[in-house]
């Protein structure tokens, strides 16, 4: 497995060596959204709990199938599009996801999620210490695979259902599964072709193999959790934006005590420390981006500051210490020139 420093140069690497059977380190939400990118993906990735962080993306490329290993420290959450013909099936498989979420939900154990269908957006939590596998795939070619075998049926489950309540046998055979075919994709021993085959017919086993235990469960999204979402995608999309609470409540058309009441349910923080830790992330990928500081015109630690709209260099320096476990010029410093 290939070890590799952070994200320096990943475009290079990924140039050179091709996304099957790669590994890279990260060490901020911000280059955990960079990553994705490799496999045609574009989230925004927030730090939800403070520290230093530390993690891996394992990539194989097989066949029609791409899939993912994620490692993570921290807590971390992933928005973004999905796009237009797309499914996944994705499982923890440490046994610590007490806080994953797919769209504000909490998953339960042993359980399997992201297969609906037509689903455009993406929208996901990942726990602290966790592992998590996730596979990238067409939907069309998941249907017609499902036709070929007779199962069209299951085609109108997955239309309704984004979560399925799997049993812990079958939860287990997945991450082996998983890990069998991340493992062997670094040392070649695998035809894609025929791994990919091997996941659609695992897939296949997932949703049909299932007894008192497992249900598929039904996506219903509540006000409130919309009302989160749609709080963070404006978060991301006007990151530099000088606004207050009344402004968001306006924006959005919510009351006061809705979206602070929404955003503790689903995160444990008001919105507007949210928007704050967004504004934070934003630094933290800028200062880790020697090109995205030149494209931005910006060079100190204050300039970037200030971009992201915070004013008081003392209140900022605070709170992305707190944050990140480093001051801003230590993150500027290590940053690849």
């Amino acid at each position: 497995m290939e070890a590799t420093p952070g994200m320096m140069n990943v475009d290079q690497r990924w140039s050179q060596q091709g996304v099957s059977g790669s590994s890279y380190s990260f060490h901020s939400a911000s280059e955990l959204s960079q990553l994705f990118h490799l496999v045609g993906k574009r989230f925004d990735a927030l730090q939800l709990t403070p520290g230093r962080l530390k993690g891996e993306m394992s990539i194989a490329q097989l066949g029609a199938v791409t899939l993912l290993k994620i490692t993570t420290t921290h807590r971390i959450l992933l928005n973004g599009d999905r796009g237009p013909d797309c499914i996944s099936f994705c499982i923890e498989a440490s046994g610590q996801a007490k806080d994953h979420k797919v769209f504000c939900v909490p998953m339960s154990a042993y359980s399997v999620h992201g297969f609906k269908q037509g689903l455009l957006e993406s929208h996901f939590e990942l726990s602290a210490d966790s592992t998590t596998y996730l596979t990238i795939t067409s939907g069309r070619r998941f249907n017609d695979y499902l036709e070929h075998f007779g199962l069209e049926s299951m085609i109108g489950e997955m239309e309704m259902s984004n979560s399925l309540q799997s049993f812990p046998l079958m939860h287990q055979h997945m991450a082996k599964e998983f890990e069998f075919l991340i493992q062997n994709s670094f040392v070649n021993t695998i035809r894609p072709q025929q791994a990919g085959n091997r996941l659609y017919g695992l897939f296949v086993k997932c949703l049909t193999c299932h007894d008192e235990e497992g249900c598929f469960i039904p996506m219903v999204s509540t006000p409130r959790q919309e009302l989160v979402r749609r709080l963070i995608g404006w978060g991301f999309l006007h990151g530099t934006a000088d606004t207050n609470l009344d402004q968001i409540c306006q924006m959005l058309f919510a009351s006061k005590g809705t979206l602070i009441q929404s955003t503790k349910e689903a995160l444990d923080i008001g919105p507007m420390e949210l928007l704050k830790r967004i504004r934070l992330e934003k630094v933290n990928g800028m200062l880790r981006s020697q090109e995205r500081r030149k494209t931005a015109q910006l060079t100190t630690v204050s300039e970037v500051a200030q971009y992201f709209g915070f004013r008081s260099r003392g209140h900022f320096a605070r709170a992305y210490q707190e944050l990140f476990s480093e001051s801003p010029s230590v993150t500027l410093s290590k940053a690849p020139a």
